[in-house]
Protein backbone atom coordinates (compact mmCIF):
# COMPACT_ATOMS: atom_id res chain seq x y z
CA UNK A 1 0.00 0.00 0.00
CA UNK A 2 3.06 2.28 -0.13
CA UNK A 3 2.49 5.46 -2.19
CA UNK A 4 -1.24 4.84 -2.50
CA UNK A 5 -4.64 6.14 -1.54
CA UNK A 6 -7.57 4.06 -0.28
CA UNK A 7 -11.18 4.95 -1.04
CA UNK A 8 -13.17 4.78 2.21
CA UNK A 9 -16.33 6.28 0.66
CA UNK A 10 -16.96 6.44 -3.05
CA UNK A 11 -19.12 9.57 -3.18
CA UNK A 12 -21.90 10.22 -5.68
CA UNK A 13 -19.70 9.98 -8.77
CA UNK A 14 -15.94 10.19 -8.48
CA UNK A 15 -13.65 9.28 -11.34
CA UNK A 16 -10.15 9.85 -12.66
CA UNK A 17 -9.96 12.33 -15.56
CA UNK A 18 -7.23 13.98 -17.61
CA UNK A 19 -7.02 16.04 -20.81
CA UNK A 20 -4.95 13.66 -22.92
CA UNK A 21 -7.22 11.46 -25.01
CA UNK A 22 -6.34 11.65 -28.69
CA UNK A 23 -7.65 10.09 -31.91
CA UNK A 24 -10.49 8.25 -30.19
CA UNK A 25 -13.39 10.05 -31.84
CA UNK A 26 -12.86 8.29 -35.18
CA UNK A 27 -13.82 5.10 -33.30
CA UNK A 28 -16.90 6.74 -31.77
CA UNK A 29 -15.26 7.13 -28.35
CA UNK A 30 -15.37 10.59 -26.72
CA UNK A 31 -12.33 12.37 -25.36
CA UNK A 32 -13.99 12.41 -21.90
CA UNK A 33 -11.92 14.41 -19.41
CA UNK A 34 -13.03 16.94 -16.79
CA UNK A 35 -16.37 18.72 -17.03
CA UNK A 36 -14.73 21.93 -15.78
CA UNK A 37 -11.34 21.99 -17.48
CA UNK A 38 -10.28 25.29 -15.92
CA UNK A 39 -10.69 24.04 -12.34
CA UNK A 40 -8.88 20.83 -13.31
CA UNK A 41 -5.94 22.84 -14.70
CA UNK A 42 -5.77 25.10 -11.63
CA UNK A 43 -5.77 22.11 -9.29
CA UNK A 44 -2.82 20.58 -11.12
CA UNK A 45 -0.94 23.89 -11.29
CA UNK A 46 -1.16 24.33 -7.52
CA UNK A 47 1.05 21.29 -6.91
CA UNK A 48 3.27 21.58 -9.97
CA UNK A 49 1.64 18.96 -12.21
CA UNK A 50 1.16 19.47 -15.93
CA UNK A 51 -2.16 21.02 -16.97
CA UNK A 52 -3.30 17.90 -18.82
CA UNK A 53 -2.36 15.40 -16.07
CA UNK A 54 -4.96 13.41 -14.12
CA UNK A 55 -7.17 14.61 -11.26
CA UNK A 56 -10.00 12.98 -9.34
CA UNK A 57 -13.31 14.57 -10.31
CA UNK A 58 -16.17 14.51 -7.77
CA UNK A 59 -19.78 15.73 -7.70
CA UNK A 60 -22.63 16.18 -5.16
CA UNK A 61 -21.13 14.16 -2.28
CA UNK A 62 -17.38 13.72 -2.56
CA UNK A 63 -15.14 10.83 -1.65
CA UNK A 64 -13.50 9.96 1.65
CA UNK A 65 -9.87 9.03 1.05
CA UNK A 66 -7.08 7.68 3.26
CA UNK A 67 -3.49 8.50 2.28
CA UNK A 68 -0.80 5.87 2.68
CA UNK A 69 2.10 8.23 1.95
CA UNK A 70 3.24 11.80 2.55
CA UNK A 71 2.29 14.00 -0.36
CA UNK A 72 0.70 17.27 -1.49
CA UNK A 73 -2.85 17.83 -2.69
CA UNK A 74 -5.07 20.61 -3.96
CA UNK A 75 -8.83 21.10 -4.33
CA UNK A 76 -10.38 23.39 -6.95
CA UNK A 77 -13.80 23.89 -8.50
CA UNK A 78 -17.19 23.86 -6.81
CA UNK A 79 -17.22 25.26 -3.28
CA UNK A 80 -17.24 22.21 -1.01
CA UNK A 81 -17.04 21.06 2.60
CA UNK A 82 -13.48 19.69 2.76
CA UNK A 83 -11.85 18.20 5.84
CA UNK A 84 -8.49 16.62 6.65
CA UNK A 85 -8.66 14.53 9.84
CA UNK A 86 -11.99 16.24 10.68
CA UNK A 87 -10.41 19.70 10.45
CA UNK A 88 -11.88 22.04 7.83
CA UNK A 89 -9.37 22.67 5.09
CA UNK A 90 -9.22 25.42 2.43
CA UNK A 91 -9.59 25.11 -1.31
CA UNK A 92 -7.58 26.71 -4.13
CA UNK A 93 -4.19 26.25 -2.49
CA UNK A 94 -1.55 23.55 -2.11
CA UNK A 95 -1.90 21.41 1.01
CA UNK A 96 0.39 18.84 2.62
CA UNK A 97 -0.94 15.50 3.84
CA UNK A 98 0.84 12.75 5.74
CA UNK A 99 0.72 8.99 5.78
CA UNK A 100 -2.51 8.00 7.55
CA UNK A 101 -4.34 11.29 6.98
CA UNK A 102 -7.98 11.14 5.86
CA UNK A 103 -9.48 13.60 3.40
CA UNK A 104 -13.27 13.85 3.58
CA UNK A 105 -15.27 15.78 0.98
CA UNK A 106 -18.64 15.82 2.72
CA UNK A 107 -20.77 17.92 0.39
CA UNK A 108 -20.49 20.15 -2.65
CA UNK A 109 -22.24 23.39 -1.75
CA UNK A 110 -22.03 25.75 -4.72
CA UNK A 111 -21.42 24.36 -8.19
CA UNK A 112 -21.26 20.76 -9.39
CA UNK A 113 -17.72 19.55 -9.92
CA UNK A 114 -14.68 19.43 -7.62
CA UNK A 115 -11.13 18.44 -8.63
CA UNK A 116 -8.58 16.78 -6.38
CA UNK A 117 -5.01 16.75 -7.62
CA UNK A 118 -2.43 14.58 -5.86
CA UNK A 119 1.30 15.09 -6.29
CA UNK A 120 2.62 12.13 -8.22
CA UNK A 121 1.56 10.04 -11.18
CA UNK A 122 -1.22 7.45 -10.94
CA UNK A 123 -0.01 3.99 -11.92
CA UNK A 124 -2.54 2.78 -14.49
CA UNK A 125 -3.01 1.65 -18.03
CA UNK A 126 -3.88 4.39 -20.52
CA UNK A 127 -6.31 4.21 -23.43
CA UNK A 128 -5.73 6.44 -26.44
CA UNK A 129 -2.91 7.99 -24.35
CA UNK A 130 -5.36 8.89 -21.55
CA UNK A 131 -6.45 7.73 -18.10
CA UNK A 132 -9.85 9.47 -18.42
CA UNK A 133 -12.62 7.20 -17.19
CA UNK A 134 -15.39 6.41 -19.69
CA UNK A 135 -17.59 3.85 -18.00
CA UNK A 136 -19.80 2.99 -20.98
CA UNK A 137 -16.99 1.04 -22.61
CA UNK A 138 -14.88 0.51 -19.49
CA UNK A 139 -11.75 2.43 -20.41
CA UNK A 140 -9.54 4.66 -18.29
CA UNK A 141 -7.87 4.39 -14.92
CA UNK A 142 -9.25 2.13 -12.18
CA UNK A 143 -10.22 -0.43 -14.84
CA UNK A 144 -12.51 2.07 -16.52
CA UNK A 145 -14.79 2.38 -13.49
CA UNK A 146 -15.79 5.18 -11.16
CA UNK A 147 -14.20 5.01 -7.72
CA UNK A 148 -15.75 2.58 -5.24
CA UNK A 149 -15.24 1.87 -1.56
CA UNK A 150 -12.14 -0.28 -1.07
CA UNK A 151 -10.36 0.80 -4.27
CA UNK A 152 -6.60 1.29 -3.94
CA UNK A 153 -4.93 3.79 -6.32
CA UNK A 154 -1.14 3.64 -6.50
CA UNK A 155 1.19 6.53 -7.37
CA UNK A 156 4.73 6.96 -8.64
CA UNK A 157 7.10 9.03 -6.51
CA UNK A 158 6.37 12.73 -6.05
CA UNK A 159 8.50 15.84 -5.80
CA UNK A 160 8.65 18.67 -3.29
CA UNK A 161 6.67 21.70 -4.37
CA UNK A 162 6.46 25.40 -3.75
CA UNK A 163 3.15 26.20 -2.08
CA UNK A 164 0.78 28.15 -4.31
CA UNK A 165 -2.68 29.72 -4.23
CA UNK A 166 -5.07 30.45 -7.09
CA UNK A 167 -5.53 34.26 -7.31
CA UNK A 168 -9.03 35.28 -6.25
CA UNK A 169 -9.68 37.00 -9.58
CA UNK A 170 -9.41 33.66 -11.39
CA UNK A 171 -11.79 31.67 -9.18
CA UNK A 172 -15.27 31.01 -10.57
CA UNK A 173 -17.90 32.88 -8.52
CA UNK A 174 -20.71 30.54 -9.71
CA UNK A 175 -23.16 33.44 -10.01
CA UNK A 176 -23.12 34.01 -13.77
CA UNK A 177 -25.77 32.21 -15.84
CA UNK A 178 -25.39 33.93 -19.24
CA UNK A 179 -23.94 31.37 -21.65
CA UNK A 180 -22.53 32.67 -24.94
CA UNK A 181 -23.25 30.69 -28.08
CA UNK A 182 -21.98 30.62 -31.68
CA UNK A 183 -24.48 29.82 -34.44
CA UNK A 184 -24.61 26.13 -35.31
CA UNK A 185 -24.92 24.42 -38.73
CA UNK A 186 -28.75 24.25 -38.54
CA UNK A 187 -29.24 27.68 -36.96
CA UNK A 188 -31.33 28.87 -39.91
CA UNK A 189 -33.99 26.25 -39.10
CA UNK A 190 -34.62 28.02 -35.77
CA UNK A 191 -34.59 31.68 -36.80
CA UNK A 192 -38.39 32.03 -36.78
CA UNK A 193 -38.46 30.59 -33.23
CA UNK A 194 -35.27 32.15 -31.91
CA UNK A 195 -37.08 34.11 -29.17
CA UNK A 196 -37.91 30.79 -27.50
CA UNK A 197 -34.19 30.13 -27.05
CA UNK A 198 -33.03 33.61 -26.07
CA UNK A 199 -35.81 35.65 -24.38
CA UNK A 200 -36.34 33.63 -21.21
CA UNK A 201 -33.99 31.35 -19.28
CA UNK A 202 -34.03 27.57 -19.29
CA UNK A 203 -33.73 25.42 -16.19
CA UNK A 204 -31.00 22.80 -15.81
CA UNK A 205 -32.67 19.39 -15.54
CA UNK A 206 -31.64 17.00 -12.71
CA UNK A 207 -31.32 14.31 -15.42
CA UNK A 208 -28.18 16.02 -16.77
CA UNK A 209 -24.95 14.03 -16.66
CA UNK A 210 -21.42 13.89 -18.06
CA UNK A 211 -22.85 13.09 -21.49
CA UNK A 212 -25.09 16.14 -21.74
CA UNK A 213 -26.75 18.97 -19.85
CA UNK A 214 -30.51 18.88 -20.44
CA UNK A 215 -32.40 22.18 -20.34
CA UNK A 216 -36.13 22.61 -19.87
CA UNK A 217 -38.82 25.29 -19.74
CA UNK A 218 -41.53 24.11 -17.38
CA UNK A 219 -44.96 24.56 -18.94
CA UNK A 220 -43.52 25.85 -22.19
CA UNK A 221 -42.05 24.16 -25.22
CA UNK A 222 -42.09 24.20 -28.99
CA UNK A 223 -42.99 21.48 -31.44
CA UNK A 224 -39.85 20.98 -33.49
CA UNK A 225 -39.97 17.56 -35.09
CA UNK A 226 -37.12 18.01 -37.56
CA UNK A 227 -34.39 15.46 -38.08
CA UNK A 228 -31.13 15.64 -40.00
CA UNK A 229 -28.68 13.07 -41.25
CA UNK A 230 -26.39 11.92 -38.49
CA UNK A 231 -23.70 14.60 -38.36
CA UNK A 232 -20.56 15.32 -36.31
CA UNK A 233 -20.95 16.94 -32.91
CA UNK A 234 -18.42 18.27 -30.42
CA UNK A 235 -18.39 19.23 -26.76
CA UNK A 236 -20.60 22.29 -26.35
CA UNK A 237 -22.93 21.48 -29.27
CA UNK A 238 -26.55 22.45 -28.55
CA UNK A 239 -28.89 19.84 -30.01
CA UNK A 240 -32.65 20.43 -30.20
CA UNK A 241 -34.86 17.31 -30.01
CA UNK A 242 -38.55 17.37 -31.09
CA UNK A 243 -39.81 18.72 -27.74
CA UNK A 244 -37.65 21.84 -28.10
CA UNK A 245 -35.75 21.27 -24.84
CA UNK A 246 -32.06 21.71 -25.73
CA UNK A 247 -29.32 19.25 -24.85
CA UNK A 248 -25.80 20.65 -24.48
CA UNK A 249 -23.26 17.92 -25.19
CA UNK A 250 -20.47 17.57 -22.65
CA UNK A 251 -17.32 15.53 -21.94
CA UNK A 252 -18.75 12.02 -22.47
CA UNK A 253 -21.01 12.89 -25.41
CA UNK A 254 -21.40 10.86 -28.56
CA UNK A 255 -19.42 11.85 -31.65
CA UNK A 256 -22.37 12.11 -34.08
CA UNK A 257 -26.05 12.92 -33.73
CA UNK A 258 -29.30 13.31 -35.64
CA UNK A 259 -30.82 16.29 -33.85
CA UNK A 260 -30.44 19.77 -35.41
CA UNK A 261 -27.53 21.77 -34.02
CA UNK A 262 -28.73 25.20 -32.90
CA UNK A 263 -25.31 26.37 -31.79
CA UNK A 264 -22.04 25.62 -30.07
CA UNK A 265 -21.17 27.09 -26.67
CA UNK A 266 -18.09 29.30 -26.67
CA UNK A 267 -15.34 27.21 -25.10
CA UNK A 268 -14.73 29.92 -22.50
CA UNK A 269 -18.25 29.27 -21.10
CA UNK A 270 -18.29 25.45 -21.09
CA UNK A 271 -16.72 25.20 -17.60
CA UNK A 272 -19.18 27.82 -16.36
CA UNK A 273 -22.15 25.88 -17.74
CA UNK A 274 -20.84 22.64 -16.22
CA UNK A 275 -20.90 24.20 -12.76
CA UNK A 276 -24.54 25.44 -12.91
CA UNK A 277 -26.52 23.21 -10.57
CA UNK A 278 -29.76 21.36 -11.40
CA UNK A 279 -32.91 23.50 -11.13
CA UNK A 280 -30.88 26.70 -11.62
CA UNK A 281 -31.36 28.89 -14.68
CA UNK A 282 -29.35 29.30 -17.88
CA UNK A 283 -29.81 31.94 -20.54
CA UNK A 284 -28.30 31.85 -24.04
CA UNK A 285 -26.79 34.86 -25.80
CA UNK A 286 -25.61 34.48 -29.39
CA UNK A 287 -22.26 35.97 -30.35
CA UNK A 288 -20.10 35.80 -33.47
CA UNK A 289 -17.23 33.40 -33.98
CA UNK A 290 -14.85 36.37 -33.88
CA UNK A 291 -16.27 37.48 -30.52
CA UNK A 292 -15.84 33.96 -29.15
CA UNK A 293 -12.22 33.82 -30.29
CA UNK A 294 -11.65 37.18 -28.59
CA UNK A 295 -13.17 35.95 -25.32
CA UNK A 296 -11.05 32.81 -25.34
CA UNK A 297 -7.91 34.78 -26.18
CA UNK A 298 -8.60 37.25 -23.34
CA UNK A 299 -9.21 34.39 -20.87
CA UNK A 300 -5.99 32.62 -21.90
CA UNK A 301 -3.96 35.82 -21.59
CA UNK A 302 -5.44 36.66 -18.16
CA UNK A 303 -4.54 33.24 -16.77
CA UNK A 304 -1.09 33.33 -18.41
CA UNK A 305 -0.31 36.73 -16.92
CA UNK A 306 -1.48 35.81 -13.40
CA UNK A 307 -0.07 32.31 -12.91
CA UNK A 308 2.07 31.68 -15.98
CA UNK A 309 0.28 28.67 -17.46
CA UNK A 310 -1.60 27.97 -20.67
CA UNK A 311 -5.19 26.78 -20.45
CA UNK A 312 -6.31 23.83 -22.55
CA UNK A 313 -9.41 24.40 -24.64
Amino acid sequence: MKNSIEILRSGSLSSIQDIKRKNSRIFGIPRSGPMDKKSHVFSNWLIGKGASEETIEMTLIGSKIKFHFDTYISLCGAKSECYINDKKTPMNQALSVENGDILDIKKIINGNWLYLSISGKIISNSYFESMSTYEKVGIGANNGKKLSKGDIIEFKSFKKINKREVPKGLINNFNENIIRVIKGPEYSLFESKLDYFTDKPFTVSPSSDRMGIRLIKIGENIDFDVSIKSSPVVEGTIQVPPDGNPIVLMSDSQTTGGYPRLGVISSVDIPKLAQIKPNESVKFRFITLEESIGLVDYDFKKVKSRIGIDLIS
